[in-house]
């Protein structure tokens, strides 16, 4: 994980105003104002730009989408009363598009629910558009860039609890899930998988599963033509409601498809933790240690040890 710098913007000058926070190396913007200045964010450009935005209050949060973000933030400063502050972020250059900022939006919504921190108030989960290669790797950048910011700007409900429920074992399997008691939070669990040398590779076999992972900067990807199993377990839904959610989404978008008798992925996925692509790839809920690598060492084995080194 590279260091990198925020700069911070004050239009008004008014530390408790409109901020507009930058990077020199790339091309996201965020935009974080105060519901009672929600009129004066209006004139910036990029009010009137594609992008995704975020409301909060300290118990409930919205997560959305707009093209241009200005059109659907009005609505909610009309309609929605429960949001005290909020941040959207765009892309300079028109880098970002409307099927861009729906996969951005569809991503934090699945992270916020796995999070699990403040209920939300989005009633569906939008399906992932179809992307092409190019595109999915530049949108999954560009979520790994707005995660990293989004603590630093006072946004820290995507941070999961140390304990999360979602990593039991589904086979009476004690281990304990290191990765996410690690992770502390997203960009957390980030940086822990930056620490992990970039290009490990490691296979699953399991149930009728047969996928290869391969680990890269802020998480890993399941590579084309990994066979997930099928069916999934009957306590899937119910043991990790948020992995089988995305399980779906990833079907639904032929992200993963059928192939014969099989189910595979059609591209390579990128996943922000080993236990979410292990729970999609076996179809039950799973932890790091699924995945086996050169000489018999899981992933999670290499978890553990990036955790005694932080």
């Amino acid at each position: 994980m590279r260091p990198f710098s925020i700069r911070l913007f004050s239009p008004s000058g008014a530390p408790d105003g409109i901020l507009v926070a930058s990077r020199d190396d790339w091309p996201g913007r965020a935009v974080i104002f105060p519901r009672a200045l929600a009129g004066e964010v209006k004139g910036r450009k990029e009010y009137q730009q594609p992008g995704i935005y975020i409301l909060v209050s300290s118990k409930r949060m919205y997560i959305g989408e707009g093209d241009p973000v200005g059109d659907r933030i009005d609505s909610h400063v009309k309609h929605k009363d429960f949001w005290k502050k909020g941040v959207f972020f765009t892309a300079e250059g028109g880098r970002l598009n409307k099927a861009h900022v729906q996969h951005l939006e569809s991503r934090l919504i699945s992270l916020a629910k796995h999070a699990n921190r403040v209920p939300l108030e989005n009633a569906n989960q939008p399906t992932v558009p179809a992307l092409s290669e190019e595109d999915h790797a530049f949108t999954e950048n560009f979520l790994h860039e707005v995660l990293l910011m989004l603590p630093l700007l006072g946004f820290w409900q995507f941070s999961e609890e140390e304990d999360d429920g979602d990593v039991a074992q589904d086979d009476g399997d004690s281990a304990a899930n290191a990765e996410e008691s690690a992770a502390v939070s997203t960009g957390k669990r980030a940086a822990m998988y930056s620490s992990i040398p970039q290009g490990l590779q490691f296979k699953l076999t399991s149930r009728n599963a047969d996928a290869t992972l391969e680990v890269v900067e802020g998480g890993v990807l399941i590579k084309t033509g990994s066979r997930v199993a099928s069916p999934v377990t009957d306590r899937f839904e119910l043991d990790v409601p948020s992995y089988a959610a995305l399980r779906r989404q990833l079907c639904e978008s032929g992200v993963i498809a059928q192939n014969g008798a099989d189910w595979v992925f059609t591209q390579d996925q990128f996943f922000a933790s080993g236990s979410a692509a292990a729970s999609v790839a076996r179809g039950a809920v799973s932890n790091a240690d699924w995945w086996k690598g050169g000489q018999g060492k899981s992933l999670g084995e290499y978890i553990r040890e990036a955790k005694a080194k932080a």
